[in-house]
């Protein structure tokens, strides 16, 4: 994909965390035309090495502290409750004028840590609807953010710097749209935690009805796709399960019940509509 030079609107990055988020956008910086100069870090000694072996990084010090060196943008790339702790130092410890951001699923609470630790103003947060059911670095690849959409949030002191965030970017292929940190945390409860709990309790039910993976068909694999992502990562995030995604979960139970009922009485005709109208929705 082509490049610009007034498209690069970083010239110094650092990335800490070196997971499938952060080692997928080492990769993809290391992919452009033109490509920045990033330094990372990871708590693995393994994922590190991994890293510059590759070629992706100037430097992947033992400590986040060395990485920082005179970067213009530092993206947190790790859980989310370690984000929300390393951001005020961080903040701290980075260059005075850098603009700080994430790649976390949720928003609200790194605009609160943000807000709390007095850096606002240089805080853009970011959630790219991207990722991968395994985890590491050996899990990352340069096109994972190719096309997908990158909700970004920011308080209105930090407006000046979305536009240099949003560059970047649109320079890996991705397309941003700013929201708010509520309204961001409202929408993915539904649209990406909700899935990723009915994976898992497809694959509960699969596995208590003796089902093997390697049994299911091409329908069956995509749905519990999801059911192989990491715990650690999900529990960090459902600490901050919104109301919305119980009610949502109710309304999923309601609606499978639902279905056994017609199933049950054998009412084809009503299934039939049921999959008419969904259907149509998934083709929209």
């Amino acid at each position: 994909m082509g490049q610009t030079p007034t498209e690069r609107p970083f010239e110094r990055i650092a990335v800490l965390g070196l997971g499938v988020m952060g080692g997928s956008l080492a990769r993809a910086l290391a992919a452009l035309d033109r490509p920045p100069r990033v330094t990372g870090w990871s708590p693995s000694a393994t994922e590190r090495g991994a890293a510059l072996e590759t070629g992706l990084l100037a430097e992947a010090p033992e400590e986040w502290s060395a990485a920082l060196g005179e970067a213009e943008l530092v993206v947190i790339a790790t859980p989310l409750r370690a984000a929300c702790d390393l951001l005020p130092s961080v903040a701290a410890a980075a260059p005075r004028d850098a603009t700080l951001s994430d790649v976390a699923s949720l928003k609200a609470p790194l605009a609160r840590a943000a807000a709390e630790a007095g850096v606002a103003d240089r805080f853009v947060g970011a959630h790219p609807m991207a990722g991968s059911a395994e985890s590491g670095f050996a899990a990352s690849r340069a096109d994972l953010y190719r096309g997908a959409q990158v909700w970004t949030v920011a308080a209105p002191a930090a407006a000046a710097r979305v536009a240099r965030v949003h560059a970047l970017w649109r320079s890996l292929g991705a397309v941003p749209v700013a929201i708010g940190a509520e309204e961001h945390d409202r929408l993915v409860a539904v649209a990406s935690h909700l899935p990723q709990l009915a994976a898992n309790a497809l694959a509960s039910v699969l596995a208590a009805a003796g089902v093997e993976p390697g049994q299911l068909g091409p329908g069956g694999r995509d749905m519990t796709r999801l059911a192989g992502s990491s715990p650690e990562i999900w529990r960090d995030l459902l600490e901050h399960a919104s109301p919305e995604l119980v009610r949502e979960l109710r309304s999923l139970s309601s609606a499978t019940a639902r279905v056994a009922d017609l199933l049950d009485a054998r009412d084809l005709d009503a299934l039939a509509e049921l999959m008419r109208s969904t259907r149509a929705w998934r083709r929209a």
